[in-house]
C-alpha cells in the first residue's frame, strides 16, 4: 500500500511524463518492498502530484529557475531497510532527472528530495477500516 506523492512545479511534466513517473516509481517501490509482480500490491499503490507555481519556491529568500521537486514515500514501518531506502532515494532521483532530460550531475541532483516517512503499524487506514501490516500481508497473498 505505498504512496508516493510528487511536489513539482505546475506544467514541469506533461501527462505522459507523469504517466512514465507514475509506473516507473512504483515499480522500484514495490521492487525493493519485495512485491515487485504482485497484481494486489501494485493495485493498492498510489502516485499523487501535487503541482505549485513556480512563483511558489524559493531558496536563499530568492524564486529559483530550474524546476526542485519533493517525493514524499510512506511505507509502512519495518518494510525498508537503510540500503533500500538509499536505493529508493537515487533510483527515484534518477528516474526524475531523466524525465527531465537533464545532466545527471551533484547540481540537478540536489534539486530532487526524497522524504521517506514509515507508517507505524496501526496507522494506516483505508475504506473505513486500520490495516496492520499482517493484514495486508495476507491480503497479498
Amino acid at each position: 500500500m505505498p504512496l508516493i506523492i510528487l511536489h513539482l512545479p505546475k506544467n514541469s511534466f506533461n501527462a505522459e511524463q507523469k504517466q512514465q513517473f507514475a509506473e516507473k516509481s512504483t515499480q522500484t517501490l514495490l521492487a525493493l518492498e519485495g512485491m515487485e509482480g504482485n497484481v494486489k500490491a501494485k493495485n493498492l499503490s498510489w502516485v499523487q502530484f501535487c503541482e505549485f507555481s513556480h512563483n511558489d519556491f524559493y531558496m536563499a529568500g530568492h524564486r529559483v529557475d530550474k524546476p526542485h521537486y519533493r517525493v514524499e514515500v510512506k511505507v509502512f514501518q519495518g518494510t525498508m531497510d537503510a540500503p533500500r531506502k538509499e536505493l529508493l532515494t537515487a533510483q527515484l532521483t534518477d528516474l526524475l532527472l531523466n524525465i527531465e532530460a537533464t545532466d545527471h550531475n551533484l547540481l540537478n541532483a540536489a534539486r530532487v528530495w526524497v522524504m521517506i516517512e514509515e507508517v507505524p503499524d496501526g496507522n494506516w487506514g483505508g475504506a473505513g477500516k486500520i490495516y496492520r501490516i499482517q493484514d495486508l500481508m495476507k491480503m497479498m497473498r
